[in-house]
């Protein structure tokens, strides 16, 4: 996992109006030097070349005990200038001179400012800076991208997270420091209210210090997350009421290269209520079943979750599809012919509101959301919330309160509207109208709702739906704030995982939404493509170790997500069985029903070996609902079938459900597996070997695809397993390490996951 560099607290802005920013290694300055913040020459989103990192001598965020009201903006400049200033919109962009403080920062008082973000830029030597660094908060402005200099509001009161833990012995303690308003109204100890985990708790008030400190025990294994809310003695409640500390009690530390992430697709996933009067999952009219509600609910998860299923399979991060409410009326479809409904969740017409079709005759959807969320956090399960941010739905409360953000826009792949050309701008379709990050005032309603949203059902880590159709400034912002205001003092790690909808050669379109300052990671397209090549269309396994080496070059230690199925594409199974019949036509699905030259090799085996490849690469992979039991499906909608649980489940699902368990087991149970070191050992175009190593665990993959068996002696390059018996963990055999070297047998369409 990437190191955290938390350059300034967020809190801390709000707190005194500090703006502590890098300036040494900005883009050269543009021709506009007027001052007025619009010069046309800046260097577009994207194309920075500022690709510098923050110093790494800023101080450290200071907790304070009283608010400030006078801001002081602070920056660090590289060498001796002969003047440092800057200008922005307090003084209507006329630059003003920094002085050099003891400290050796350059700074300068401003005079009070009103709650709000301020654009500005720094000037050195008297030449303008471009773009702002991809760590800084940021404003757009007529067109130009600024630094943000942020100002809460100093007459209330504000609290800042000063430590927080909680361990695999079940203890856990949170202190929370008080910053008074700027006149000094103490703490008032009667109206603190803490919650761990939902349940209300006894915390310890210092009013004079301003403290509040949380200490409990005993605690079991799962998320215990703490939320504070204060007031002072004048009335005045905390300006960032309730602060939300998300904390987990679990044997190991966790990391996200743990994580095996399953994709529910809530409303085709299991029917809680099936068959009772009166469910909220009803269809809509005048729209077949493919694009139809069919049902699908939040209890079905619950269910899921009770009778082990996420468990049996290693799966300890679940993805659900978007879970905002969604229109209840069906839409045309892309090919303009057919009817589709809001049943994917990707047409949000409120920023809170939860889907009513996922409740369920005995509960609503917002409570047995949390239910949900509640038993995957008991089980170690960590909650992925899929946040549609590049769009709305033309019902969607933004349009009907602010008309004005909204022009027309042209339709993605129409006429001179290419979906590459004019990524940033163009709508999905007439009545999904796009948000344009560069209206201020939109970036900022949306990060306050997602926030707000993500904190409420106190989830995990979020899936960003196109990524590359949004601004750097929603992305780079809404990452800056989980740091300063979640993780800040001790909170759990939130993740945030990108899609990139790519092809094969797409590394360095991912990797422009991926930095310590922006996603932690990304769908890897390049590799899946690969994947799909290998295993249903019988490609080299040379073409899929060079596809493995061009994403590990070009992503490095981030954290990716490998996978061989998701809800866009058609299914694995499908593909390999070749009888696509299309989106809207018939496609039969021969791992249930037979039909074709159905046999193990061409289904079964290639499904499981494609997964046993994709669940032991590095990252976080994904495994597609459905895609355990060999679903079938074309494109989207038909991609998107109602899954099948036992009893219902034919002889090949099971079959293949056994492996992918057995898989998923062995993932689970291996550090190597998970996120060992990987390094090939033998490829040509039948036969594929890797080893992982993490310390002293050690394990081998080994795959091949020939027809007939197949036996070689591969050396490991490895240390200290001479002698040493490794055990298959997907099948029930053994392989014995002499020297260096381990003697292979492996039959048609065979793979094994050799473990110590």
């Amino acid at each position: 996992m990437r190191v955290r560099l938390l350059l300034l607290l967020g809190l801390l802005l709000l707190l005194v109006g500090c703006d502590q920013e890098c300036v040494a290694n900005c883009p050269e300055p543009t021709d506009d030097d007027d001052a007025t913040g619009d010069d046309d020459d800046t260097t577009p989103p994207g194309d920075d070349d500022d690709d510098s990192t923050p110093p790494t001598d800023e101080p450290d965020p200071e907790i304070v005990t009283a608010r400030d009201c006078t801001p002081v903006v602070r920056t660090s400049v590289d060498g001796t200038p002969d003047s440092v200033q800057v200008a922005g919109e307090w003084n209507d962009w006329v630059p003003e001179s920094m002085a050099l403080d003891e400290d050796g920062y350059f700074s300068v008082e401003l005079p009070a400012l009103a709650p709000g973000d301020y654009a500005h830029k720094f000037l050195v030597n008297g030449d303008w800076e471009g773009d702002p660094p991809p760590w800084a908060y940021a404003k757009w402005l007529d067109g130009t991208e600024n630094r943000s200099l942020r100002i809460g509001d100093c007459n209330v009161p504000l609290l800042q997270t000063v430590e927080a833990e909680a361990t695999a012995a079940g203890t856990l303690r949170a202190v929370i420091q008080v910053a008074a308003a700027e006149d000094g109204s103490p703490l008032d100890a009667e109206a603190v209210q803490v919650t761990v985990g939902g349940e209300p708790t006894v915390a310890t008030v210092d009013v004079d210090a301003g403290t509040i400190t949380v200490e409990l025990s005993g605690l079991p294994d799962g998320k215990h997350s703490v939320l504070v809310s204060a007031s002072d003695e004048a009335g005045r409640a905390a300006e960032n009421n309730p602060l939300w500390i998300p904390l987990w009690v679990e044997p190991a530390p966790w990391t996200w290269d743990d994580a095996l992430i399953y994709f529910a697709f809530v409303d085709r996933f299991r029917n809680g209520d099936f068959g009772e009067a009166g469910a909220p999952g009803t269809p809509v009219a005048d729209t077949e079943e493919r694009a139809n509600y069919q049902g699908g609910d939040f209890l079905g998860v619950v269910d899921a979750l009770n009778e082990g299923w996420f468990d049996e399979l290693g799966v300890n991060a679940l993805w659900l599809t978007p879970v905002y409410e969604n229109p209840d009326s069906p839409y045309i479809a892309a090919d303009g012919i057919h009817n589709f409904s809001g049943f994917h969740g990707y047409w949000p017409v409120e920023a809170l509101g939860i889907e009513g079709k996922s409740g369920d005759v005995w509960a609503d959807s917002e409570e047995r959301l949390v239910e949900l969320i509640d038993e995957a956090h008991a089980r170690g399960i960590r909650v992925i919330f899929d946040l549609v941010l590049n769009h709305v739905h033309e019902d969607h409360q933004y349009v009907a309160e602010h008309p004005e953000w909204f022009g027309g826009g042209c339709v993605c792949g129409s006429d001179g509207c290419g979906w590459e050309e004019r990524a940033l701008d163009c709508w999905f379709t007439g009545y999904l109208p796009d948000l344009d990050y560069r209206n201020h005032w939109i970036t900022q309603r949306v990060l306050d709702d997602t926030l707000e949203f993500v904190r409420t059902y106190d989830v995990d880590a979020v899936r960003v739906d196109a990524a590359k159709h949004m601004d750097h400034v929603i992305m780079r912002s809404l990452s800056r704030r989980l740091r300063d205001e979640v993780e800040a003092g001790g909170g759990a790690e939130f993740f945030l995982v990108g899609e990139t909808f790519t092809g094969g050669d797409g590394h360095g379109t991912i990797m422009e939404y991926v930095s310590e300052w922006e996603l932690d990671g990304q769908f890897d397209f390049p590799l899946y493509w690969s994947i799909r090549n290998t295993f249903a269309q019988d490609a080299s396994f040379h073409e899929l170790d060079g596809a493995v080496g061009a994403s590990a070059a070009a992503f490095g230690d981030f954290v990716m997500s490998p996978f061989a199925g998701n809800h866009d594409i058609p299914r694995l199974a499908t593909d390999i069985a070749g009888n696509d019949g299309g989106a809207w036509g018939f496609t039969e699905d021969w791992m249930a029903d037979g039909g074709g030259d159905v046999t193990q090799w061409d289904l079964i085996a290639r499904q499981s070996m494609a997964l046993a490849f994709t669940l032991t690469q590095p990252g976080a992979p994904l495994l597609y609902y459905g895609d355990e039991i060999g679903l079938a499906g074309a494109g989207d909608p038909d991609n998107r079938r109602m899954m099948n649980f036992d009893p219902y489940l034919s002889a090949n699902q099971s079959e293949l459900l056994g492996r992918v368990r057995a898989i998923g087991q062995a993932r689970a149970s291996s550090d190597a597996l998970r996120r060992g070191e990987r390094t090939t050992v033998w490829v040509d175009d039948d036969l594929y070997v890797y080893t992982l190593t993490d310390g002293d665990d050690v394990a081998v993959v080994a795959l091949h695809k020939g027809w007939g068996d197949r036996t070689e002696t591969i050396t490991l390059g490895l240390e200290g397993l001479d002698g040493v018996t490794l055990t298959d963990a997907a099948f029930d055999r053994t392989a014995a390490v002499i020297g260096d070297q381990l003697t292979l047998t492996l039959g048609s369409w065979d793979y094994a996951l050799f473990v110590l």
